[in-house]
């Protein structure tokens, strides 16, 4: 009899009440102990190891993986849930791969040794590899799903280690990829065509990638890869690889970027395979781990001031780029006039203009008006709601900047920059700019930035912008005394992160990544500039955009396209509706004057309906069919109309317009969107923008865009009936109007302008009786530009930049410009059929820094593109800026018949050249 069983038996020997309850506990006692050391699966790890025809497979809960007995390498992934492997091992046969600085070669598969250890109560399988490159790799078995990977790694190579790829190269079949995530903001979703064409992509983490993550879609289930980093942010090359040596297959890239020394020691973060799930749960996933939802908040940030910023779209006001600026002609031309407050951004302000003499802000240039008036601007720009953050540059000075003319004795530009490999400082250019990166570490730096920030600060602005700072690729840094815990691959972003938690002030950065959302109030940019741009021509073909960023820290940083570009500011409905959709602020640019329509719909939008939901992050991003999608804000809900040609039916009452969205709150207080189809009622032609607001007592309506139409309104519950009333932006009364009562709802004619005054939003007021207003407004009729839909070719073009179609392209503000000095020049316009054409509107830009001007122009027509005859005799048309820049040509009633309209050009009083901005065409 053993000795458990003899302590058993002694304890049945005893009598009463109390024995029995000690020998229970007792025995409880050694069942735990007898789990503990003979059955760690039931309070131990679930993963369990077995030896089979040469591979170490592990199966643990829901998942299965095979490595190779003999070098440790990943033999496959899968899902057990689904058919087939998920992934098919590591390219080389080869766990990890190294690279020296001269290029030579060290990988898991020709290691000097290699042995295993499996630690079934932790469920971990070790690898250990010897040689010169010493890695020991642990691989640990999760029950919930994932398989956690790091490397510890020991350089005897006598070399500097420079790149350290764990895994390598994790393949997968290229035709079983759906689609792929990768974090090019907001988030770019790679659809399967990019896989199948044998594509490959990465890019670095910090840098053009915001997190340190990768995750597909396959026929045998989902998979992410990503990092769980500690205090020192590892650089990290992310991205896939067209396999060239094994057809058909790509593979996950995930390669660190190091500066290992001889004779040091470093270990990876913890790397997780995770398999199952969307996109959103292991966004969670990564989230979680890497403790981003426990950044401080924006309420935390920014306190009582959120609910104003909130409803603030971001206005860039250049002034170096308006014509006679000044900074009391900013508050009349501009800040006074804009009818919806914002945040203003200042560019340009500094001596030189735009991206000169960085990091010298203050005082500014004094020709546009000296402090007291910069002082003026301020005050006033505040009593009128507006805050004011301005663009700065710190992470790059300029090469003429008076800092960098006078340093401190003793204090040298490699000390003060970032230094090469080879020595030198590191110095960029932008197209005739030229400056140094700067070195985060070193204190004349930092003081430096600081100072002018503080100069910046009592100037009365409410925060600093950072260019750079959120999308820079970590440069190496070879300048010495790096903080400790970092080295050359890590030190520069350490810098960025120390300098950002240092602040103590709200800070904007140009994009972002993830690590800065903890300090940082804004992000400004996504990736869909850079691939409009051309920046990204491996992927934007591919591109498909997912709220990625708004699922982790959308309640933690304010989102918005790019401060700077004209190409992502909110002016068209195809910008409106990827913003809505994406969970992003509204923007607009004042180079275009205050009085732009769209300026008034980032602010509409922006105040009355984005404003509400602007901390909530993205829950979920749904695909309802190829062309529609449904993010899901929590209380708040974003249907977005991909499709351009086509309506999209969201309800039997409801129908987006081609291109068009729909937000929508849960307790249905807030509607708004593209429509043409409203509460069940059809929308007149044209574009609507709508929002609607329902309050106990008042349902406010506007429409900052769009032609003026009939709406139907719910009735508010419990309304007898209801009064209707239309006011200017800033709340003062125009005009009552009818109102129709059917049922439950509520008809009215919406107009633009009512008594000579700009609508801003009509009023619904609960009523005892039946409105009793009669006098109606008619709205205006909406005519067809034809040309919209023919296409434009011209006898010269200036530059490609100034092509025939941007005079019909629909926006006054881009436009076609003839060869110089070079008349007559002709635009001519293929209406696709013949057409009876009444009149033409001619346009230029509608902004002052275009002079008045007259041009020459005569009017042909023609039925085959290739014969012309005069309809309107060639005739001098003046074009005035302050009249909105436009010329009118009426024909006489049945005079023309035409398919083919061309303006001939003889003559420009103001530019040697022909110019139109929009030629239309009814």
């Amino acid at each position: 009899m053993n000795g458990n069983m003899r302590l058993m038996t002694g304890i049945r020997a005893k009598k009463g009440k109390w024995a029995w309850i000690g020998a229970a506990s007792l025995l409880a006692l050694l069942l735990i102990v007898a789990a503990a050391l003979y059955a760690p699966s039931v309070f131990g790890n679930s993963a369990r190891l077995k030896q089979d025809r040469g591979l170490l497979v592990v199966r643990g809960s829901g998942y299965e993986a095979a490595f190779r007995a003999d070098n440790g390498a990943i033999v496959y992934v899968r899902d057990k849930n689904e058919d087939g492997a998920l992934t098919e091992g590591n390219r080389a046969e080869a766990l990890w791969w190294a690279f020296a600085e001269d290029d030579t070669a060290y990988h898991g598969a020709k290691a000097d040794s290699f042995a295993y250890e499996w630690k079934k109560r932790k469920g971990e399988l070790v690898l250990r590899y010897g040689g010169p490159l010493e890695v020991e790799a642990t691989v640990r078995f999760a029950d919930d799903r994932r398989i956690v990977m790091q490397a510890r790694v020991k350089n005897g190579t006598g070399k500097t280690i420079k790149s350290f790829r764990f895994p390598y190269e994790l393949k997968l079949p290229a035709a079983q990829v759906e689609d792929a995530l990768l974090p090019m903001l907001p988030g770019a979703r790679l659809k399967g065509a990019f896989f199948r064409e044998n594509n490959s992509y990465e890019a670095p983490y910090p840098g053009i990638l915001f997190a340190s993550y990768a995750a597909v879609r396959t026929s045998s289930g989902n998979l992410a890869v990503y990092d769980a980093h500690g205090e020192t942010t590892a650089t990290t090359n992310i991205g896939f690889k067209n396999q060239v040596d094994d057809a058909g297959k790509t593979a996950f890239v995930h390669d660190y970027s190091t500066a290992l020394a001889p004779g040091a020691e470093w270990t990876t973060p913890e790397i997780v395979l995770e398999l199952g799930g969307d996109y959103k749960d292991s966004i969670a996933s990564y989230g979680e781990r890497n403790g981003i939802f426990d950044y401080r908040s924006l309420e935390d940030k920014l306190g009582k001031e959120l609910a104003d910023y909130v409803r603030l779209p971001m206005y860039k006001m250049d002034i170096s780029a308006l014509k006679d600026a000044s900074w009391n002609a900013l508050t009349d031309r501009y800040a006074s006039r804009l009818a919806y407050p914002g945040i203003l951004h200042l560019v340009g302000f500094q001596t030189g203009g735009h991206d000169e003499n960085y990091p010298d802000f203050m005082p500014p240039d004094a020709k546009w008006g000296g402090d007291d008036a910069l002082r003026a601007f301020v005050d006033d720009a505040h009593a009128k709601g507006h805050r004011i953050v301005p663009y700065t540059n710190f992470s790059w000075w300029g090469v003429n900047s008076p800092t960098l003319a006078a340093l401190p004795p003793g204090t040298t530009l490699k000390d003060i920059a970032v230094v090469q490999k080879n020595g030198e400082a590191l110095k960029e250019d932008y197209g005739e700019h030229s400056g140094y990166v700067m070195n985060p570490h070193h204190p004349f730096v930092t003081k430096r930035i600081m100072d002018e920030h503080k100069k910046l600060l009592a100037a009365g602005f409410d925060g600093i912008f950072e260019d750079q700072w959120g999308i820079r690729s970590a440069p190496y840094m070879y300048n010495g005394n790096l903080p400790e815990g970092t080295d050359a691959s890590t030190a520069y972003f350490r810098g960025v992160r120390d300098y950002f938690r240092s602040a103590g002030y709200r800070l904007f950065t140009e994009d972002g990544i993830d690590a800065l959302a903890d300090d940082a109030v804004g992000f400004m940019g996504t990736n869909l500039l850079w691939d409009l741009l051309g920046y990204r021509p491996k992927t934007a073909a591919y591109t498909e955009y997912y709220p990625m960023i708004g699922m982790l820290v959308r309640d933690k940083v304010l989102l918005y396209q790019h401060n700077l570009a004209a190409e992502t500011m909110t002016d068209d409905q195809a910008m409106l509706r990827w913003n809505a959709a994406m969970g992003y602020n509204l923007s607009a640019d004042l180079y275009n004057g205050a009085d732009n329509p769209w300026v008034e719909v980032a602010g509409v939008f922006q105040s009355q309906v984005l404003s509400r939901y602007a901390t909530a992050p993205v829950r979920n991003f749904e695909q309802l069919n190829e062309t529609a999608t449904r993010t899901d804000f929590g209380d708040y809900a974003v249907t977005a109309n991909w499709d351009d040609a086509n309506p999209y039916a969201l309800d039997e009452r409801t129908e987006l317009a081609p291109g068009g969205f729909d937000i929508a709150s849960e307790d249905g207080s807030v509607r708004a969107g593209n429509y043409v189809k409203y509460n069940g009622y059809a929308l007149d032609p044209g574009e609507h923008d709508l929002v609607e607001v329902r309050e106990k007592n008042e349902i406010r309506v506007y429409q900052p865009f769009g032609s003026d139409t009939t709406v139907r309104i719910v009735k508010g519950k419990g309304w007898p009936h209801a009064a209707a009333a239309a006011y200017t932006a800033q709340g003062e009364k125009i005009a009552d109007l009818p109102v129709k009562e059917e049922g439950d709802g509520l008809l009215f004619d919406y107009i633009a302008n009512i008594l000579g005054r700009k609508v801003g939003y009509v009023a619904l007021t609960r009523s005892e009786k039946p409105s009793e207003v009669t006098a109606a407004f008619e709205k205006a009729k909406l005519e067809e530009n034809v040309a919209l839909s023919g296409e434009a070719v011209s006898s010269t073009d200036t530059a490609q930049e100034f092509a025939a179609k941007l005079a019909i392209d629909g926006d006054p503000y881009t436009y076609w410009e003839s060869m110089a000095d070079k008349f007559p020049q002709t635009l001519t316009i293929d209406l696709g059929q013949e057409r009876d054409i009444r009149r033409l509107v001619l346009r230029l830009p509608p902004q002052e820094a275009w002079e008045k001007r007259e041009q020459t122009i005569e009017v042909q027509g023609s039925a085959d593109g290739s014969s012309f005859a005069a309809i309107v005799s060639a005739k001098a048309y003046t074009f005035d800026p302050a009249a909105g820049n436009a010329a009118e040509i009426r024909l006489e009633p049945n005079a023309a018949k035409t398919r083919f309209v061309r303006l001939a050009v003889s003559g420009n009083t103001a530019w040697p050249a022909a110019q139109f901005s929009e030629v239309e065409v009814y």
